[in-house]
């Protein structure tokens, strides 16, 4: 198996012409972007998934529909186009992709060597998709189904830790839904 490398970035987001292996940057904590997509379907709702119990990062917590890196020398939307072919089994092409944000994510660190400090692209898919349909990659997710914005709302402001830790993101996406 090849190893991804990863794009390393100033603080600003701008990259240093720097890139070094996935388990390299995540040792060091360097900086570097994921993109991380939600489908909004035509009644409003919002898919996620429940990352499978193999991951090494928030093991069966509920997540974006679809997320990941994006590689050394991928645009963000590529490496969104990626990370939607290879969880969920679906080729959309870059024009449905809608950035609708970027959080600066706050760092933390999972194990010793293993520091996420990410900038993260928000991207914001419009499509009805019928769940039966898609092919879930095992390795990555073990389940995805639709939420309606309030479930959705009350699931991430819960007390209990059902989903990963991506707070403002979620915050950010609420507003955006109902705002549009």
């Amino acid at each position: 198996m090849i190893e991804e490398y990863l794009d390393i970035l100033n603080e600003d987001g701008s990259p240093t012409g720097e890139s070094l292996t996935y388990k390299e940057v995540h040792k060091r904590g360097l900086l570097h972007r994921t993109a991380r997509v939600w489908f909004v379907n035509s009644k409003g709702e919002v898919l996620v998934q429940k990352r499978s119990m193999n991951k090494k990062i928030f093991p069966g917590l509920w997540d974006a529909g679809v997320g990941g890196h994006v590689s050394s020398g991928e645009t963000s939307v590529e490496g969104a186009q990626k990370e939607t072919r290879e969880e969920i089994g679906l080729d959309i092409p870059k024009e449905e992709y809608q950035l609708v944000f970027t959080v600066r994510a706050r760092v933390m660190k999972h194990f010793d060597d293993f520091i996420d400090n990410e900038i993260n692209d928000v991207y914001v898919v419009r499509r009805d998709l019928d769940i039966s349909n898609l092919k879930i990659e095992k390795n990555e997710v073990d389940e995805v189904r639709w939420l309606d914005l309030e479930t959705f709302e009350n699931w991430t402001r819960t007390d209990v830790r059902m989903f990963a830790d991506h707070d403002e993101e979620y915050s950010k996406l609420i507003q955006y839904l109902n705002d549009n």
